[in-house]
């Protein structure tokens, strides 16, 4: 494409600085600076031809790694995605057994509370015999 361009370039340079092109009867003037105007044209493009060519190696691999780093994007995307659904679901489980843990500890508290209540009814209605002790002033 750039070949196309630098060539489409050079003849327009060619075509406006030649008279007879344009229409205009040519001249029989010695070359001017006007003639040798195309021919710096020529090695001004050149130049620019060369020095593009030597760009395109550096810029088809930046395209290259470009498109790499489009896939590993998508890549790394995905495995986000991923990652928060495992996350989501990890949050759901912990909070079902922390959940769990407090019902654990309620009934256990309740049962110790139930066992406490049960002694304390059963304990003082009970009468603790006291037995005579032998020489004693009982």
């Amino acid at each position: 494409m750039t070949r196309n361009r630098c060539a489409l370039t050079l003849a327009l340079a060619l075509l406006a600085a030649t008279p007879a092109a344009v229409g205009a009867p040519a001249e029989a003037n010695p070359p001017t600076a006007e003639v040798l105007d195309p021919v710096q044209a020529l090695r001004v493009l050149k130049k620019e031809h060369e020095a593009l060519l030597a760009q395109q190696p550096t810029l088809q691999d930046a395209a290259a790694q470009a498109d790499v780093l489009a896939n590993h994007n998508r890549q790394l995307e995905q495995q986000l995605q991923t990652l928060q659904a495992q996350l989501d679901g990890l949050r759901g489980e912990l909070v079902a057994l922390q959940t769990d843990e407090r019902r654990q500890w309620l009934v256990i508290g309740a049962g110790v509370l139930g066992a406490g209540m049960l002694l304390g009814l059963i304990l003082p209605a009970l009468r603790w015999r006291r037995r005579p002790r032998r020489g004693g002033f009982h």
